[in-house]
């Protein structure tokens, strides 16, 4: 079949795929039931709110601290429309429209180094990448892909034609992609590393009477470039020191990666791993297709034209640059491999595989040989054992599919899932090397990636899916998350008390839940450490003799006209909603305490020692204590039980004692005066269930609950 108007028809092709795969993403991301990338998501969704109701990216109404504003601005719109479900629905959307609109510069790059049907190829395997499916997180990979692949798009045009508005247009580039992401600071390095490489290949390209005099007459084409790069460097370090700061001071809260002292062995180490995991996350294929064309321009058959040179300088610089930075940042923080600060070279990889085949599949001995072995042989660098965990969800989609298979594996586990990437990675280089020209390689590879990133994608939803629920289920959130908006209205006021038991992390997690759910909630309390989100937050602290909350800061009593705290402490007011384990009240006067139980963890149990506090007691009445090891079957660790009633500043007036044995109970029940007391449990010795082969390590007590009834 004859196309009339190629280039009209690959338009049309391009603009369908476009929003096939936009409305495919968006149906895809509604599947993410709740923001689970902590504290991430929380500050990016706070700085658009913000933005979006007063103009500022403010954090609980602080300024963020965070200067790199492009997302939250992106994504504010979606702040405009309610309920929250509707604006985390329409936030999710603009990141697929954003993460899809990728495809725009990739494929007018494409077009000026391939046909139209490779350059489609390129396109399609792009957009079937896994980490699109970061369009169901509110994260700033969303617009840092395209930011990147239109600065890398910029730069090649540049190197091919240095024009002024070329080089202007890639200089702008650079500070779209930092506004993004400080990441992208990297292309300050990526550039003048690019313009090297792209005058090497182009003194490779045909033989030169006077290479030197050529190579100088090349690199002063880019002088504009060499001065916007000067200039700016020596304008922040001028602007830096005129106020007194240190040059790190300009990355806001990501100084101390600057500052950090990275050891150079471990560097070493992750660099070669993070190498390793680039090929894998695009099934190999395309690592060696990079490597043979780089290989080719540095030889005599060179490449075809001044825009291949350029496109192989931005890649291969971009490669080293990017995988260098990422890996020396894991290398002292994360001890991850860190895909998601690199997937963005993925596309690249995939047009270099485009190319490939566009010039017929070229196979010298040699370069093929080392083309197809160095991916495949860096495979075997990877250490299964010690990355397939939790944090690899977030930041590491290439390795969650064998971290399923592992899982799924009957014997074997994650031995097994090693030798399917092996033998993987050593097929596929095989197949580049010595597959037949008969066997339609051309077809063959394209397809053959394409199914192994629709895979991958498939592993990856279901894992993101099934964890964001789980999140949902377990943070307060189940049913309907926005319940404070419901009982009081978007616009209405509360704050929310954190640090109110023994278990920081699940409390910390509730409150990033909630917060995210319930626009009405604005100010957080904090009777503990500071949560690690950053945001601001009043320190404060219970009176003993009264149960007032105070200012940590000031020692005055709070107001609050709503508070949210967990259902176990009892703040005092009307209990108007609940979401287990959370609670909402209405408050009159100052913020107190009604009642506050410690010392009990979220399932029950107890340690050495557990109290149960009444501030609001102004009549007598009684309490039971239940003491029981029924949940606990092994060894009978004795323990003595001693349990007091004390008025708070008085001496105890009751006092029960009793031994607990493994499968007892008993329950206590103390009269109670009409002022304020302190019931203490102190129970000694107390056991591990590590001790007897469990893997719990605390030590136990008993399981313990305490419930204070007024005298009718």
């Amino acid at each position: 079949m004859t196309v009339r108007n190629p280039a009209r028809a690959a338009a049309l092709t391009l603009a369908f795929l476009v929003v096939v795969s936009i409305v495919a993403r968006a149906w895809l991301a509604r599947k993410i039931a709740t923001p689970w990338i902590m504290t991430d998501e929380l500050l990016y969704s706070e700085m658009a709110k913000s933005f979006a109701s007063t103009g500022h990216f403010l954090i609980r109404g602080a300024p963020s601290g965070i200067g790199n504003v492009a997302y939250p601005g992106l994504i504010s719109p979606a702040w405009f429309f309610h309920p929250m479900s509707t604006t985390y629905g329409l936030a999710k959307t603009i990141n697929a429209v954003a993460m899809t609109v990728t495809v725009v510069p990739l494929y007018l790059w494409a077009r000026r180094l391939v046909s139209l049907r490779y350059a489609l190829v390129a396109v399609g395997l792009a957009l079937l990448m896994p980490s699109f499916i970061y369009t169901g997180m509110l994260m700033t990979e969303n617009a840092f892909l395209p930011a990147f692949i239109l600065a890398a798009f910029a730069f090649a045009l540049a190197l091919e034609r240095p024009t002024l508005l070329h080089q202007l247009f890639a200089f702008g580039t650079i500070l779209l992609a930092t506004a993004v992401r400080y990441q992208g600071l990297v292309l300050l390095l990526v550039l003048p590393t690019a313009i090297l490489l792209k005058v090497l290949l182009e003194l490779r390209a045909e033989p030169r009477q006077r290479p030197l005099r050529f190579l100088l007459n090349e690199l002063r084409r880019y002088w504009i470039s060499a001065a916007l790069l000067a200039g700016a460097a020596g304008l922040y370090v001028l602007l830096e020191l005129a106020r007194g700061r240190g040059l790190s001071s300009g990355l806001g809260t990501y100084q101390e990666v600057a500052r950090k002292n990275y050891s150079f062995d471990a560097a070493r180490h992750w660099i070669l791993l993070h190498f390793a995991e680039l090929g894998l996350s695009v099934a190999i294929l395309p690592a060696c297709a990079f490597l043979l064309v780089l290989g080719l321009g540095f030889t005599r058959r060179g490449t075809r034209s001044a825009a291949e040179r350029a496109f192989l300088a931005v890649t291969a610089a971009a490669i080293l640059w990017i995988v260098v930075e990422v890996a020396v940042f894991a290398s002292g923080f994360s001890l991850r491999i860190e895909e998601r600060y690199m997937f963005f070279l993925a596309p690249q990889l995939f047009l270099a595989l485009a190319l490939w085949l566009d010039r017929g599949l070229p196979r010298p001995p040699l370069l093929t040989l080392v083309a197809a072995a160095v991916p495949a042989a860096l495979l075997f660098a990877i250490p299964l054992g010690s990355l397939l965990n939790i944090s690899i969800l977030s930041d590491t989609f290439g390795l969650i599919p064998f971290l399923r298979l592992s899982e799924r594996l009957v014997t074997g586990g994650i031995p097994e899932a090693r030798k399917f990437l092996l033998a993987g990675g050593i097929v596929a280089a095989l197949a580049f090397a010595v597959w037949p020209r008969k066997g339609r390689p051309e077809l063959l590879f394209p397809a053959a990636v394409a199914a192994f990133l629709v895979l991958s994608s498939y592993s990856v939803d279901g894992a993101l899916r099934d964890y964001s629920r789980n999140l949902r289920n377990s943070a307060g959130t189940l049913g309907s998350p926005s319940w404070i908006d419901q009982r009081l209205g978007s616009g209405g006021d509360a704050a929310f008390l954190l640090g109110t038991t023994s278990e920081t992390w699940p409390e910390t997690l509730a409150l990033w839940q909630t917060q995210f759910w319930n626009r009405s909630l604005h100010s957080v309390y904090n009777l503990s450490t500071p949560e690690p989100a950053g945001g601001s937050e009043t320190a404060v602290r219970v009176d003993p003799a009264t149960g007032l909350i105070l200012s940590t800061a000031s020692g005055k009593p709070l107001r609050a006209s709503n508070i949210v705290s967990s259902l176990s402490f009892g703040v005092g007011g009307r209990l108007i909603a609940a979401r287990p384990p959370l609670a909402l009240y209405r408050t009159q006067g100052p913020l107190r305490v009604a009642e506050e139980t410690t010392g009990i963890y979220g399932d029950g149990w107890m340690g050495a020692d557990a109290a149960y506090t009444r501030f609001a007691a102004r009549a007598p009445g009684q309490i039971t204590v239940t003491l029981t090891r029924t949940g606990w079957g092994g060894k009978d660790v004795p323990g003595h039980v001693r349990i007091e009633l004390t008025p708070l500043g008085g001496k105890p007036l009751e006092i029960r004692t009793w031994v607990i044995h493994t499968g007892g109970a008993r329950v206590f029940t103390l009269p109670t005066p009409r002022r304020r007391f302190q019931v203490t449990v102190h129970i000694e010795p107390t056991f591990s269930p590590s001790q007897f082969g469990s893997p719990d390590t605390r030590q136990l007590g008993a399981q313990a609950a305490f419930r204070f009834r007024p005298r009718a």
